[in-house]
């Protein structure tokens, strides 16, 4: 009977835990960069956020974005068109350095553009696959913790116990750049739908297997 009372809360509190967010980016969204400029200072590595009257803040957006990315237990897989924010940049070494297997799909003419932050994560060893086409790989989601993926992991490492956590998609019309994530009318999802969750991390694999030998290391920036 504990037991199944203790099973009870751990379930209420993980349900709890579970997000279902839709995050807009609109023009309303800097008004308060300034003040928060002078606040975090320009070189902060993980902004702090203060209390803020802006119900549209870039700012707390883009923490809502790395907040989940920090919560990442075993994998985060990317595919993204363009990326060069540093904060959410940051977020990702962060997750490295907890032992987060990282994966990213990109486009390969976006690859190598100014201010990327793919190259540098390629460097510190993060894989990096994308398609050798005339078309576009214009996906913008990640899957943090996806069930299939975690399930690869946990044979690939022979573990017979893993660590709780629980699947994110972030997906929508953003690209990570200080122009989407700042300047543009965007949107984003958060969910932890498991339908959701699912569809994507299929999509994600299904595109890595197809990318298989365009690594984007053996690609020469141009």
């Amino acid at each position: 009977v504990i037991w199944k009372l203790v099973q009870c809360s751990r379930s209420k509190r993980k349900k709890a835990s579970r997000v279902h967010e839709v995050i807009v980016f609109n023009e309303l969204g800097e008004i308060c960069a300034a003040a928060h400029m002078r606040n975090n200072g320009i070189g902060s590595q993980k902004p702090q956020m203060s209390p803020c009257c802006n119900a549209h803040c870039s700012l707390r957006n883009v923490a809502k974005i790395a907040e989940q990315i920090d919560r990442a237990v075993y994998s985060i897989d990317l595919a993204i068109f363009t990326f060069s924010s540093l904060s959410l940049a940051d977020a990702l070494k962060r997750a490295l350095q907890r032992g987060v297997i990282i994966r990213i799909i990109s486009d390969g003419e976006m690859v190598y553009c100014t201010g990327s932050q793919i190259t540098m994560l390629a460097q510190l060893g993060v894989p990096v696959r994308v398609p050798i086409t005339t078309n576009l790989m214009h996906n913008k989601f990640c899957i943090i913790d996806g069930v299939e993926r975690v399930e690869e992991i946990r044979l690939l490492r022979k573990l017979k116990w893993m660590r709780p956590c629980y699947s994110i998609v972030i997906s929508g019309s953003l690209n990570w750049t200080a122009q989407g994530l700042g300047g543009n009318w965007e949107n984003c999802i958060i969910t932890a739908d498991e339908k959701l969750t699912a569809t994507f991390q299929a999509e994600f694999q299904r595109m890595w297997r197809a990318f298989g030998r365009t690594e984007a290391s053996q690609i020469q920036p141009k």
